[in-house]
Parts: structure tokens; sequence; C-alpha cells
């Protein structure tokens, strides 16, 4: 085997389940191939959803601060309202137990 360049791959493109075409071939990545490369293609993949309630409104600013210092990227920062259609969407394995309504 002769190593080449392959325009258009970059290493973030490979990742378990991912599909690659690298001259005319399609390659699946079944696994990886050292425990170093999976803790770094996976770390680089993960994501975290958060949630800020509106109990915590004024401190929204805090929040965000002690979440990037920890470590965290915001990627993607939404801010809304529920009604009550995406609140039973939400919390929809609580509806019927007693503090459903307050939710």
């Amino acid at each position: 085997m002769k190593r080449v360049e392959v325009p258009n791959v970059k290493l973030s493109d490979f990742y378990v389940g991912s599909k690659v075409t690298v001259f005319s071939r399609v390659l699946e990545v079944k696994e990886y191939g050292d425990i170093a490369t999976k803790y770094k293609q996976s770390k680089e993949r993960e994501s975290t959803f958060a949630m800020i309630k509106p109990c915590s409104y004024q401190n929204i600013g805090k929040i965000i601060d002690e979440l990037t210092k920890g470590g965290f990227t915001i990627s993607k920062l939404k801010m809304t309202k529920f009604n009550k259609e995406t609140s039973d969407l939400f919390y929809g394995e609580h509806i019927g137990k007693p503090f459903f309504p307050n939710l």
C-alpha cells in the first residue's frame, strides 16, 4: 500500500458508523483501531443538552460563564418559551403524575 493524499477527506469524517468515499470506494468505519483514536474521535463528537429553567432566568449569564469555565463549548443557544404542546412533548414521560401540572 502506498500513502496518498485524498482531497476532501478529513480526519473528522472517520467515526464509527460513517461511510467515507475514497477513490470511488465506499468505506464504512466499523470500529476504531486503538483506544487513543477512539477517545480522540468520540470526545470531539460528544454533545450535551442543557436547559436553564425559568426560575433561574435572572442567573443565565452566571450559568453560561460557569459552563464555559468548566470546559464546555456552547455550539447552539436558543431561548424559547414552552407552550402547552411543547411542554407535553418535552415532559411526556411525566404526564399523569401529580407534579406534572407544575412543570
